[in-house]
């Protein structure tokens, strides 16, 4: 486990990433949502325990969790970080080198990982799921990889585990309905979370553990973030355009959602949503069938 003190390694991070935002217009609010989740990642990965053994990253983007398991492994644990985005991978890269961590990259898809049979210790997606038509189908290779009695953990989200008060406006439900809408069209499942268990179930892991991560937002200040608001808002305005030409929501509609939206920034309220992290054990040789 890395000696390195979370607060430094957290201020590493940020300043080597910081400058890539700009730079990576394609890439920017992947990194950005990196930054802005990456307290919410280091308490999931401090509250597995000691890492050791060969490690895979699915789906691994720019590589946000990639990096934390790099800082928190053993030193000499291989990890390698698998995407079918060449740009990301090397964003990925880049960053590793500037923190001086040391990360194996590789072209691949999650329905196919460039891996052997019972290669890793451990085998981990995160924000991927919510992505993939057929999820069993990566589940199933993620724990083809996966040696006996190694792990399998899948980070996700789920929209139906959210509260608020005073309650969202309409016309932000309405956006909201609308974009989750667009992402089933597109294959994806935003309420994905709840599925977790029974996908494990089905693909014959074991121990299996349901942990919700909650995040919490008291009043005017603790849990906000200007940057993140801003950051909320521009990746709703990327969609909009085919949020209307889906018909799914008028042009109309959507503003008045982006308007609910910035209003409730600026509310006195209570929200409270929870990534879900779904962990699951390989059947080890001896286990019974």
């Amino acid at each position: 486990m890395s000696q390195e003190p979370i607060e430094q390694w957290m201020q590493r991070v940020a300043d080597a990433t910081g400058p890539l935002v700009e730079q990576s217009p394609d890439h920017r609010w992947l990194l950005r949502q990196s930054l802005y989740t990456h307290f919410q990642r280091l308490v999931t990965l401090t509250s597995l325990g000691e890492m050791s053994g060969p490690i895979l990253d699915v789906g691994a983007g720019t590589g946000a969790l990639t990096l934390d398991l790099a800082w928190h492994a053993s030193p000499d644990t291989q990890i390698k970080a698998v995407d079918n985005d060449p740009k990301a991978l090397a964003l990925l890269h880049a960053l590793a080198m500037s923190l001086g961590v040391s990360v194996e990259i590789q072209l691949g898809q999650a329905s196919t990982l460039p891996a052997e049979t019972a290669s890793q210790a451990l085998t981990v997606a995160r924000y991927v799921f919510q992505h993939l038509p057929q999820p069993e189908i990566a589940l199933a290779e993620m724990c083809r990889v996966t040696q006996p009695g190694g792990r399998v953990l899948i980070i996700d989200v789920d929209d139906g585990v959210a509260l608020g008060e005073p309650p969202e406006s309409p016309h932000l439900d309405g956006l909201r309905e609308a974009i989750r809408t667009l992402q089933s069209r597109r294959g994806g499942n935003r309420r994905i979370g709840r599925h977790l268990y029974r996908l494990m179930r089905d693909a014959g892991l074991e121990a299996i553990q349901i942990i919700l991560m909650p995040r919490v937002r008291l009043g005017l200040q603790h849990g906000r973030s200007a940057d993140m608001e801003l950051h909320q808002i521009e990746r709703l305005l990327a969609e909009r355009d085919d949020l209307i030409a889906a018909d799914l929501i008028t042009a109309e509609a959507f503003d008045l959602g982006v308007t609910a939206l910035r209003q409730s920034f600026a509310e006195d309220r209570f929200e409270l949503d929870a990534d879900f992290i779904a962990i699951g054990r390989m059947p080890s040789a001896d286990s019974p069938s």
